[in-house]
Order: C-alpha cells, then sequence, then structure tokens
C-alpha cells in the first residue's frame, strides 16, 4: 500500500478505506447478508421527477449523432448558476459552474489536480467519503486530520494549521443525516481569508433538508476560495442517472473543466438531458415529495420498535442508529467506517431501502414492547438513549 513519502504509519483514513473494501466483497457474494446500509432505495416520485425521460427515448429528445458536450451547454450552466443564487442568495454565474456525469468523476478530477499542482498533503475534517480516500491513496497524498471528532458532535474540537493549504470538508455528514454547524463555516471561513486556503466542499447530499430550508450554509464560505460539489441525482435519489456539478472560483473553472473533460470525456446525451431537467426540477419544483417520503420511512421504521436508540436527522435519506438486535445479523456500516468513536452498535440505515426497513421491522415481531421491563435494552451514548423521539425538524 502507498504511504506517502517518509510515512510509518497508515493514516487512519486509509485504515477506514480498507473496512470498506472488505465489506464491498462481501456486498457482491452470492448470498450476503441483508445490507442496512445499501447505497440504493426506490421511491414513488420517480416518473414525476423524470417527466418525459421517463417514457421518451433519448434519440427523439436530442440528436444522438452528436457528443453531449456538457461543459460546452452554456444553458445548463446558467441554470445551475442561477439555482444557486436562489437557493443560496450567492452571486454565482456560469463562470463558477463545471457540469459533470456524476460526483465520482468530480472527485478524480479534483484529485488529479491536486497531484498535477504539486500537493503531497491536504488536510480534511472526518469523515470523508471512501472514494475520495481512495484517489488520495493511490496518488500518494497525505491526509492529515485536523478534528478527532465530527463536526456536529458536542465539543468539536476544530484546529485548523497556521498555512496556507487544502482543506476537504463533507457537508452535510451524510451517514447520519446532519448539517456542518453555521459556526464550524463561519471558524473555516475566517481561516481561509486568514490564510489563503482552498476548501472542497464534499456536498453530494445538499439541498434535502427535512425542515425545508432552500439553503446550505457552506455558501457562505468565500467563493474565491472554495470548490463545492453538488449532485442532483442525490437531491432526487435517480442514480442511474449520472449528473454532479462543481462550484469553483472564476478564476479556476476553465483549467479545471479541461481537466475533467480530457479525463473522463462527454457524458452520454440521456445524462446531459437529465441534468437540465434535475436543473429545472430544483429551481421550479423541488424536492419536497422525496423528502416527505424519507421522513414518513423514519417515523414508519422507528415505531416498529426495532432501533434501541437513533440520532436526530436533519437532511438526507440516511439514519445512524442502533438496532435492538446485534448489527452482526446484518450487513452494516457502522462507526469504524466513518473515523467515529462512540457509538458502539449504531450503523448507517438507507431509508429508502425498502428491504432493509422491513428486515429490521421484522426483529422485533414476537419482542416485549420498546421501553417495557422485559425489554431490557441499554440506553444509547449519553443524549441518544432509548426510546427517541423521532425528529421534526
Amino acid at each position: 500500500m502507498r504511504t506517502g513519502p517518509g510515512r510509518s504509519a497508515i493514516p487512519s483514513l486509509f485504515r477506514m478505506l480498507e473496512w470498506h473494501e472488505h465489506i464491498e466483497a462481501e456486498r457482491q457474494r452470492p448470498g450476503a447478508r441483508v445490507f442496512l446500509s445499501d447505497y440504493n432505495g426506490g421511491h414513488p416520485y420517480v416518473e414525476k421527477y423524470l417527466g418525459e425521460l421517463a417514457c421518451t427515448a433519448p434519440h427523439r429528445l436530442a440528436d444522438i449523432t452528436r457528443y453531449a458536450g456538457l461543459d460546452e451547454d452554456l444553458e445548463l450552466r446558467s441554470k445551475i448558476s442561477a439555482m444557486h443564487e436562489e437557493y443560496d442568495q450567492v452571486a454565482y454565474s456560469e463562470r463558477n459552474v463545471v457540469p459533470a456525469g456524476g460526483s465520482s468523476s468530480v472527485l478524480g478530477t479534483f484529485v488529479t489536480w491536486l497531484a498535477m499542482n504539486g500537493h503531497r498533503r491536504i488536510h480534511y475534517v472526518a469523515p470523508v467519503y471512501y472514494k475520495l480516500a481512495y484517489l488520495l491513496r493511490e496518488f500518494g497524498i497525505d491526509p492529515v486530520p485536523v478534528a478527532s471528532g465530527h463536526a456536529y458532535q458536542p465539543g468539536f474540537d476544530l484546529r485548523l494549521p497556521d498555512e496556507r493549504t487544502v482543506l476537504v470538508l463533507t457537508d452535510p455528514v451524510w451517514y447520519a443525516g446532519r448539517r456542518v454547524p453555521v459556526e464550524v463555516l463561519d471558524a473555516i471561513a475566517a481561516w481561509q481569508r486568514a490564510t489563503g486556503s482552498l476548501v472542497f466542499v464534499d456536498g453530494t447530499f445538499q439541498y434535502m433538508s427535512w425542515d425545508g430550508r432552500p439553503g446550505e450554509a457552506s455558501a457562505r464560505l468565500p467563493v474565491e476560495r472554495t470548490l463545492r460539489m453538488v449532485c442532483p441525482t442525490k437531491y432526487l435519489a435517480i442514480h442511474g442517472y449520472r449528473c454532479a456539478h462543481l462550484l469553483v472560483p472564476a478564476a479556476l473553472r476553465q483549467e479545471l473543466a479541461d481537466l475533467h473533460i480530457n479525463l473522463h470525456g462527454d457524458v452520454a446525451v440521456s445524462d446531459r438531458l437529465f441534468a437540465h431537467r434535475a436543473a429545472d426540477l430544483m429551481t421550479q419544483h423541488g424536492n419536497g415529495d422525496l423528502v416527505g417520503h424519507i421522513r414518513d420511512n423514519h417515523a414508519r421504521l422507528t415505531a416498529t420498535g426495532a432501533l434501541a436508540a437513533w440520532m436526530p436527522v436533519e437532511t438526507g435519506f440516511f439514519l445512524f442508529a442502533r438496532p435492538r438486535v446485534p448489527h452482526r445479523w446484518f450487513l452494516a456500516l457502522d462507526e469504524q467506517y466513518f473515523e467515529l468513536s462512540g457509538h458502539p452498535g449504531y450503523v448507517r440505515i438507507n431509508l429508502l431501502n425498502h428491504t432493509a426497513i422491513e428486515t429490521l421491522a421484522a426483529t422485533v415481531a414476537d419482542r416485549p414492547a420498546p421501553g417495557s421491563p422485559q425489554d431490557g435494552t441499554a440506553s444509547g451514548p449519553a443524549g441518544e438513549g432509548m426510546p427517541t423521539v423521532p425528529h421534526s425538524g
């Protein structure tokens, strides 16, 4: 394994990556246990969100003899920038947008750009997505944590370096459905201005707020020193199309756009059509139906008594919770997969995965009622005991 120049120990981020590699191998075996933390999950609004893409072949909607030319599509880039101006109240233009075919390709472009510009070390706030960890490891870039906990936790101990560097931040913290607090983002913004540092925000799960708030607090980071990745496929939970975009300083846009197209090529015309559809939806209709469905699933699951404890959710479609039965009964991502400690027995649960929810509910078919003297379950970490009232946003 590559550990970077002069490294004698494996960084904790790369140890976390090894756990992901193990569970991915098990997930693909025939007859594997039910994967509570699955990446996939359906909902009843797919056709509504897709519109004509749900029933019309792409060749009837666009010229399929031509390359899709995603970055050349100024109308799309203008739609995206206008949407963000409306949502975030920040002055963006098409010169701040690099459209892409999915967030994974954006991560690949970003880490390649780091390596090409001589970065051999970056700083980060845990957790980060495992694909980013993989790319950093393979490019020999040393990841240095700037805190021991996660940003939403009480007493978060942010220790930013007194130097110009690159900081990677995930907002929201997707596995727990929690936003990065505004005061943390304000501290990072002040540090950016003082040091001239660049911040990359993995905002893959942004704009899925349970309380209906339209904007994202990470938009308050200095635009000229921030890269922010947004993923409309997650926003609509329609992952069969590939669509994402990167909001960038205008001075870096062409450099990053040229690198991206040379690394990944153009997208399929169907993905270009979906990118337009997603931008229109984000501006005109929103994803309130989907978020309502996620919240309904959350309420149904917690009402079953299958969970001993769970974290309150603010955004997204994942829940971090402790099942009443040992989680080894299932395939699931627990705290070690997110560089987290202090939450034994907690696992990530996909609230859009019907099989996962039904499997958990089946574990309490013949059990005592939650909280009864015969129940015998222990409370969770401080502030997260059982039973918990479902979060109302």
